[in-house]
């Protein structure tokens, strides 16, 4: 039945669409300005920065936003097996510790703390930007390790586009996804639909049963779909509304590990998220206003072990800024952040709720050759009537000659206890009420080199990075009860190296993209009950060596594409006693598209897992060997 409404929905929208553009006709020029990005683009000087592309977003066509990220950035996945629960790691910290934002609003779910990117299509996300370290004075809680930032919007003066794609692939893999956009001069509108579906029956050997023998993963299903819409208002030369939806339902089973025999476990989220957005633009400063609502449930299903377990949580957004133009070459920045969030749980006593108000202010400037930049965040936070510790950050870039550009960063970061370490109740565990925030203090020093060379276009550049976190909050047992406190800390450092170079050869474009980082991360400080064996010792399922490759020919008749990923060793018991073997993983991408005026007509093939390695990300919890995809896709513009 929702289905077939969203389908429906579908023409629905596009008949909007044209009707609005036929409404509008007067083509008008308008200094855009993107309420989702400002802080972003703006103040974020001395920050690391990584954009997925276009053509590497192609390469992805039935992907998900982790598995992309997996591949192409420095981000580590840890994941459950094929269907099970998946968390990223950036720079050695948790999924807790890297904020994401939707449209320029956090997704970090309040009552755990982190957002599942296995669920997110990517191909639902127009934009993606990887910010690289700490960026609570921009973002708030849960910034530590940095921020993942998505974007979905229509645009203006597009003309109508349409899309539509499908595929298969192994082990009962189906997918597709239909869009439609119409964009004018003063209205713009974008509808997009997606739906997968996959068995994931695949063979494994089970190492942990006598005689290893070979057995087809089960309980393994997932299924998901939902729609995205996107709008955009011009209302006057300097005024904008922008519009947001999203709505999502997916169905999983989580596969047992290898140490038992079943697993009868589902689990079942849903998701509506919508934001919209006011910009009014003057001569000397800007208004900036966004309201949000997200809503987020959870149904958990053991029918092995009668366990039933439902998980609620709401957040309501309203944020104000003003930017300021003092000089030429100055900008202030202030704003008001408010946000609610409810979280609802058979595992607590009562409706739990959070009220955050956040006071901002930013700061930048620059020479007049726009050789230097400067930016200056601060934020403070008043957290149900009491005031969280300030997160203030100084970064800047400097551009020496044509070719080398110095950045650098300090940041003070925190995160809040999520409503699970707070209010939790029942299963041999209690919630803390009296927890502090985590805390941390980043800094970042990067050189950057750029430079076309006998028509090679060539960037290098080299990150380093320090972050120490105290307050880590640990669930430890307590008589019995598992119960967290503030216990731990830990120190993450490293060095990051990104080399790109393109070249093209007549009709021949070549593109090579290597990335490659060193990252310790260690325990400094153990909780009471913890030995000294663990200290100073590399976290767990944290791999202090990680490379990732890629390597493209791209030609009008088709395209060839390598992915080649290395992870090294990761430990699996905290003094680093037993650990998972380093594991290489190749991908081969092949595509191909036939162009007629304004239609193109696509086949893509990806084979994963060329070499069939066997590997595991999280211990005992297998992952398929080598597999495929094949999509077809046909694009109207």
């Amino acid at each position: 039945m929702l289905k077939s409404k969203l389908v429906s929905l579908l023409f629905f929208l596009f008949a909007i669409a044209a009707i609005a553009q036929d409404s509008f006709d007067t083509s008008i020029l308008l200094n855009e300005i993107s309420i989702n990005t400002y802080r972003f683009d703006q103040f974020s000087d001395g920050s690391k920065q990584q954009k997925i592309d276009s053509s590497s977003k192609a390469n992805h066509f039935a992907s998900n936003v982790a598995e992309a990220l997996n591949s192409l950035t420095s981000l580590h996945l840890k994941s459950y097996g094929i269907s099970g629960n998946t968390s990223i790691s950036l720079r050695g910290t948790s999924s807790a510790h890297t904020a994401i934002l939707w449209n320029g609003i956090n997704l970090q779910d309040p009552l755990n703390g982190g957002t599942n990117l296995e669920l997110i299509p990517l191909q639902a996300i127009d934009e993606i930007v990887v910010q690289y370290g700490g960026s609570g004075a921009l973002y708030g809680s849960g910034a530590i390790g940095g921020a993942i930032l998505m974007q979905s919007k229509a645009q203006f003066q597009a003309g109508l586009k349409t899309a539509v794609g499908a595929g298969i692939g192994s082990y009962g893999n189906y997918f597709g996804q239909a869009s439609i956009q119409k964009g004018g001069e003063k209205v713009a509108v974008s509808l997009k639909l997606f739906y997968r579906q996959a068995e994931n029956d695949f063979p494994f050997v089970n190492t942990q049963q006598f005689g290893h023998p070979e057995m087809t993963q089960s309980n393994a299903a997932v299924e998901y779909f939902g729609i995205s819409q996107d709008s955009r208002f011009l209302l006057a030369e300097n005024q904008q509304i922008n519009t947001h939806l999203w709505i999502q339902k997916s169905t999983r089973e989580l596969p047992p590990n290898m140490t038992m025999l079943v697993s009868k476990q589902v689990q079942t989220d849903e998701a509506i998220r919508f934001s919209t957005d006011y910009t009014l633009s003057k001569p000397k400063y800007d208004i900036m206003a966004r309201a949000g609502l997200l809503s987020s449930k959870l149904n958990f299903n053991d029918s092995l072990s009668g366990i039933y377990a439902e998980h609620l949580s709401r957040s309501a957004i309203l944020e104000t800024e003003v930017n300021y133009k003092t000089r030429t070459n100055h900008l202030l920045n202030f704003g008001i952040h408010e946000r609610i969030d409810w979280g609802e749980s058979d595992n607590y006593a009562k409706i739990s709720h959070r009220n955050n108000l956040a006071f901002l202010l930013s700061y930048k400037l620059w020479n007049s050759a726009k050789t230097l930049h400067i930016s200056g965040s601060i934020r403070q936070e008043l957290i149900d009537k009491n005031f969280s510790q300030p997160t203030p950050a100084l970064g800047l870039t400097y551009e020496i000659g044509e070719h080398f550009q110095l950045s650098g960063k300090v940041s003070r970061n925190y995160r809040q206890p999520t409503f699970n370490d707070l209010f939790w109740q029942g299963g041999f565990a209690k919630g803390n009420p009296d927890l502090l925030d985590e805390s941390a203090w980043s800094q970042d020093i990067g050189v950057q080199f750029h430079k076309f060379i006998n028509r090679n276009n060539i960037s290098l550049s080299l990150s380093t990075f320090n972050t120490y976190i105290k307050n880590l909050i640990l669930w430890i047992p307590i008589e019995g009860i598992w119960t967290p406190l503030n216990q731990k800390e830990v120190w993450s450092r490293g060095i990051e190296t990104d080399l790109r170079l393109d070249r093209t050869i007549h009709k021949l474009k070549i593109k090579l993209e290597l990335h490659y980082s060193f990252n310790p991360s260690t325990l400094e400080k153990t909780a009471e009950n913890e030995s000294e064996s663990i200290l100073k010792k590399q976290l767990i399922y944290t791999p202090k060596n990680q490379a990732k490759a890629l390597f493209s020919l791209v030609h009008p008749i088709g395209s060839l594409t390598i992915e080649q990923l290395f992870v090294g060793k990761r430990y699996t018991i905290a003094d680093n006693t037993s650990w998972l073997d380093a594991y290489p993983l190749t991908n081969l991408i092949l595509s191909s598209s036939i162009k007629k005026e304004k239609q193109n007509l696509g086949l893509s093939f990806r084979l994963n897992n060329l070499f069939n390695q066997d590997y595991q990300s999280m211990e005992n919890y297998a992952l398929p060997g080598r597999n495929y995809q094949i999509s077809i896709h046909y694009n109207i513009n």
